[in-house]
């Protein structure tokens, strides 16, 4: 599987292991085991690879998934589903290719994008206890 990564250091979090909650980083990230909850990478890409198995929202600068993930998904540049993949949510992304395959369930927005990560910056930002309760 080819990471469309732009060079420098990549994250990876390896088969087997389980990760509840987020992950936000500053480079590159590799996921072949268990996350449930969000991946921030908004200018770096993301590879779910085909071990993978993601419950989580996905903000990247693109975006590439063998592995099974359920959750919406922004990628700022593209987003490409792999044979082996099997996805269910809304994807927000100009480019979008899918393999022959490839299981997808969910909606497509390819114009929204620059809006849907200006929100997801704020939301980001905002503390977790805004809004009140």
């Amino acid at each position: 599987m080819t990471v469309h990564g732009r060079g420098g250091n990549i994250a990876r979090i390896p088969k087997g292991s389980v990760i509840l909650g987020g992950l936000e980083a500053a480079e590159d990230v590799i996921v072949d085991g268990r996350l449930d909850g969000h991946i921030t990478v908004p200018e770096h890409h993301v590879t779910i690879g085909a071990s993978a198995v993601i419950s989580a929202r996905i903000i990247a600068h693109s975006v590439t998934i063998a592995g099974a993930v359920d959750g919406n998904i922004l990628a700022r540049e593209r987003l490409d589903i792999l044979a082996t993949a099997s996805v269910r949510g809304h994807l927000t992304t100009p480019s979008l290719t899918v393999q022959d395959g490839a299981k997808f369930n969910g909606t497509v927005d390819p114009h929204r994008t620059e809006a849907a990560l200006q929100v997801a910056r704020y939301r980001q930002r905002r503390p977790l206890n805004a809004g009140g309760g």
